[in-house]
């Protein structure tokens, strides 16, 4: 697609003279972006083996293309013609956005160009072009890749004139989600650095993919599609949004309305978007890439000795508390400050965390069916079980993803080091990631159920706290020993995981089971924590006395 996207490119060779650039140059650094496009690891496939020189780019495009024949479908079938509208252009200008705030967030960021091309004899008006250029043909290849299907389903069923306005109204939502994009990013800058607009990057990558993981479970089970297009009707405020420009708009095509409505509204979804482009264009984006420039020579600020010093981190002072053994200690900690920053960890984990709500909708409240009844009964029952459990099963993949790291080769320090007993930096780590990131979402819980339920299960949580501290490190007996962050990430067996998928939601199953079988019989409860903890110390001795020849490589 790239290739024959430069070519019609070449229709602005003579405009590109007049402003002074150098075409083959521009081309040149164009067509190489590009390559370096396809082969960069987008958010999406980073879990998974990767190829140097597979197209990554092409596997994105096609996932788009696909969640399109969905957005398709719902224009063919959607009986409300506004209603439909307003979701397709609300898809495109949320996607596009979020395509740029994540995927592209690299790029966007990146200030290697003013280092790398701008010593050769290349002027900036050549550089500042080619990066205005490829972000455009980039912009196009994901424009065309989410707007084909829906515009062909549009033409069909709406006619030919209405598919046609529609792509119109589907490029103007794309200048929108580039402007507001840019906007955003410009008001990071403004008040902080590149570093901290990459941190806020990754936060909304996280949040995004918790909204998909958890909308995609739970909105559709309260949206009855059918009744929200027969009630559907526009108030004075819905005309504040975009998409709702956009489907009034095509209205206007669709049904030859003229009214002042449609006229004024159309123009506003006309003109605000190029006026907005053209702000961008002359103004934000200069100052924006002047911005980035400006931070990444700044000279930043360092700690006096005696400050750092002075600051103990919240990890060094629970391993302190919690371990004693300083091989264990440092596990923690390593554990601890890592899983904090890491990128690739926080990507892959801290998503799976949203799933405690999945689960608890789907379990507790019956996935919203009747949802009225399953709150006033909730108190009468004893559902609170699954807020004692449910928080292991998405916690405990914590296990599998400490073992993995991008700067894996760094693991060589773990054989160079005096260190007789590598079982003890597992449990530190275990300990680490059970104190870290299970112990709150376990207090949230109980808070919760005290609130629903009273003071009665504070019993049944201390019982279930020495069950899932027990089973957390049952997770992390079995099976291969691996070192923390040892691992190289395209190593993963997929279907290893599965298993142990599986193997978890069986443990947790038993857990409540039996759990519930005990649950009348409150004395029964201390006298099996006691061997709960027995079992607990038992593995901790098993993971404190792993030999060297226990850990795999």
């Amino acid at each position: 697609m790239e290739k024959w996207l430069l070519k019609i490119m070449h229709i602005f060779d003579g405009l590109f003279r007049r402003q002074g650039i150098n075409i083959p140059q521009l081309y040149t650094i164009v067509e190489t972006k590009m390559i370096m496009d396809k082969r960069r690891v987008y958010m999406n496939w980073r879990q998974s083996g990767q190829s140097e020189n597979r197209n990554h780019l092409l596997m994105v495009l096609l996932v788009y293309a696909l969640f399109s024949i969905f957005i398709g479908a719902m224009v063919l079938f959607l009986p409300s013609f506004m209603l439909a509208m307003i979701f397709l252009h609300a898809y495109i200008i949320f996607m596009m956005a979020m395509t740029l705030i994540t995927d592209f967030s690299t790029v966007l960021l990146d200030t290697a160009d003013n280092q790398i091309i701008l010593p050769r004899p290349v002027n900036s008006r050549t550089l500042f072009m080619a990066r205005q250029v490829h972000i455009l043909l980039y912009l196009l290849q994901f424009t065309i890749a989410m707007c084909l299907i829906p515009v062909v389903c549009v033409g069909i069923k709406y006619g030919l004139l209405t598919g046609i306005a529609s792509i119109v109204t589907m490029l103007l939502s794309v200048l929108l989600a580039v402007f507001f994009t840019y906007f955003l990013y410009l008001l990071i800058l403004r008040w902080g650095n590149e570093a901290k607009a990459k941190e806020m990057v990754t936060w909304f990558q996280i949040a995004m993919t918790i909204f998909f993981a958890v909308g995609y479970q739970v909105i559709p089970r309260f949206i009855n599609m059918s009744e929200l297009a027969d009630s559907f009707e526009l108030h004075w405020y819905s005309y504040l949004f975009p998409p709702v420009w956009m489907a009034v708009a095509l209205e206007a095509v669709y049904t030859l309305q003229a009214d002042i409505v449609h006229i004024g509204v159309t123009v506003v979804a006309v003109s605000l978007p190029l006026l907005l482009f053209r702000l961008l264009s002359k103004y934000l984006a200069p100052s924006f890439a002047s911005r980035l420039s400006a931070i990444h020579t700044d000279v930043q600020d360092v700690l006096t000795p005696n400050a750092t010093a002075d600051k103990r981190s919240a990890g060094s002072i629970l391993s302190a508390l919690l371990a004693k053994s300083s091989l264990v200690k440092a596990g923690f900690e390593m554990a601890w400050n890592v899983t904090g920053r890491d990128k690739s960890f926080k990507l892959q984990f801290y998503p799976s965390l949203g799933y405690i709500f999945v689960f608890i909708f789907i379990f507790v409240f019956n996935s919203g069916r009747n949802l009225d009844a399953s709150w006033a009964n909730l108190s009468g029952s004893t559902k609170f079980l699954w807020f004692i459990y449910l928080p292991m099963f998405t916690v405990a993949n914590a296990i599998l993803f400490v073992t993995f790291s991008e700067n894996f080769l760094a693991s060589w320090v773990y054989q160079s080091a005096p260190v007789q007993k590598p079982g003890e930096l597992i449990l530190g780590s275990l300990i680490a990631l059970f104190v870290k990131y299970f112990l709150p979402i376990y207090i949230l819980m109980f808070g919760i159920c005290v609130y629903i339920w009273g003071w009665t299960v504070a019993d049944d949580f201390l019982f279930g706290l020495v069950n899932d501290y027990l089973c957390f490190l049952m997770l992390g007996s079995i099976g291969r020993q691996y070192l923390p962050f040892s691992r190289q990430p395209n190593t993963r067996q997929q279907a290893g995981r599965f298993l142990l998928v599986i193997f978890q939601m069986t443990v947790i199953g038993i857990l409540v089971g039996l759990h519930f079988l005990i649950i009348k019989i409150p004395a029964a409860l201390y006298i099996i924590i006691p061997l709960a903890l027995a079992g607990c110390w038992l593995l901790r001795q098993k993971l404190r006395n792993l030999p060297w020849k226990k850990i795999a490589v």
